[in-house]
């Protein structure tokens, strides 16, 4: 074969282009039963992922129209239970705060009769309202801690800070009239301190400002009292003394609905997943089913003739490969350089394939 072909000319040249133009044939003809079978296949897969979609989004939407019913089910139940401990709370604080205004009634009618002996002696002593203030006792006769704590805050703001900040807002850079102006605003504070020393404390020597002081002073134990009292009544864990039976069996009954309304939504919930959505999922599967099994009889059908094309294409091209290539060499083993082998011969340029493949190959010029 090796010396008959080679030793050939045209009609050898001619058989292998037949058979090199058949085998390109014969795979593009696979190329394009390949192309087919993937496109195919690709309509297959996407026909199920349609399904699929479908599936879930019609679980999902139906699942969540169920659950939106049974949401605002229990939301009302909510509702109704919250506006009952609402109603309850209320009751109670009022009741709390009738028993807490009926054990400190004693304390609060003292203080007030306290208060009004205090006007009192202020009154007949000829005195200003502002003696029976803590912020006078601050000033004028400091006892308690807290009293010498604010009188040194009131020092420090009449003598320091009030006065700084006056001078700082002067529209003036002059010295001497912001130290005049600061020494003005010390002295009116001093003046209006004595003033009022003097009011409060004429031919009377101090006597009356103690006796108010007392009242204020047992006012503050009672009110010290009455915090104590109130806070034990809060604290008071008992609230059998309150009358709170009928919103107790209110809220027990609002509770049981909003349970009941929760179990029913927990088990229609489970219903569905474990029951509906296979219902679902079979009916979407069924109707679509047809369009499903007829691409996949056609993908079936694709492949078959793939195979058949890929049988041809591999047998052609093994021919090819075992008859005249091993001959003619890859790279010559096509169409066009066959054809040029041809033209060579015709031309009279070489009598047979070898001397051919020599000059289309440069071997021979």
């Amino acid at each position: 074969m090796e010396n008959s072909f080679l030793s050939g000319g045209i009609e050898e040249l001619q058989q292998a282009k037949t058979a090199i133009r058949e085998a390109g044939e014969l795979q593009s003809a696979y190329d394009a039963a390949a192309a087919a079978a993937s496109a195919k296949e690709k309509d297959l897969e996407s026909q199920k992922k349609y399904v699929a979609d479908k599936i879930n989004s019609a679980v999902k939407e139906r699942r969540g129209q169920l659950k939106k019913t049974h949401d605002e089910q229990v939301d009302l139940a909510t509702k109704d239970l919250r506006e009952a401990e609402r109603k309850r709370k209320a009751a109670k604080n009022d009741a709390v705060q009738n028993r807490i205004t009926n054990e400190t009634s004693d304390l609060t009618g003292q203080n007030e009769k306290l208060k009004k002996e205090a006007k009192a002696i202020l009154k007949d002593n000829k005195m200003p309202g502002f003696v029976n203030t803590a912020f006078f006792y601050s000033l004028y006769a400091p006892k308690r801690g807290i009293d010498f704590v604010v009188f040194v805050i009131t020092v420090i703001l009449a003598f320091g800070v009030i006065p700084n900040i006056v001078c700082l807002l002067l529209p003036t850079d002059k010295l001497i009239i912001k130290i005049l102006v600061y020494l003005a605003i010390v002295v009116f504070f001093v003046a209006l301190y004595f003033i009022f020393f003097a009011i409060s404390k004429r031919n009377q020597k101090g006597q009356p400002i103690e006796e108010v002081r007392e009242k204020r002073t047992k006012i503050r134990e009672n009110k010290k009292q009455i915090k104590k009292m109130s806070k034990s009544i809060i604290k008071d864990k008992d609230e059998s003394i309150y009358g709170l039976e009928g919103y107790d069996s209110e809220i027990a009954g609002f509770q049981q609905v909003l349970n009941e309304k929760t179990q029913q939504r927990e088990d229609a919930l489970k219903f569905f997943d474990e029951q509906t959505t296979a219902e679902i999922t079979a009916e979407i599967q069924r109707e679509n089913q047809p369009a499903i099994d007829q691409l996949t009889a056609e993908l079936e059908a694709c492949k078959g003739e793939l195979e058949a094309a890929k049988t041809k294409a591999v047998n052609a091209a093994t021919d090819v490969t075992n008859s005249f290539e091993i001959y003619l060499g890859k790279k010559n083993t096509s169409v066009e350089k066959v054809d040029g082998l041809i033209g060579l011969i015709q031309e009279g340029r070489a009598k047979t394939v070898m001397e051919a493949l020599d000059i289309q190959n440069g071997e021979i010029k």
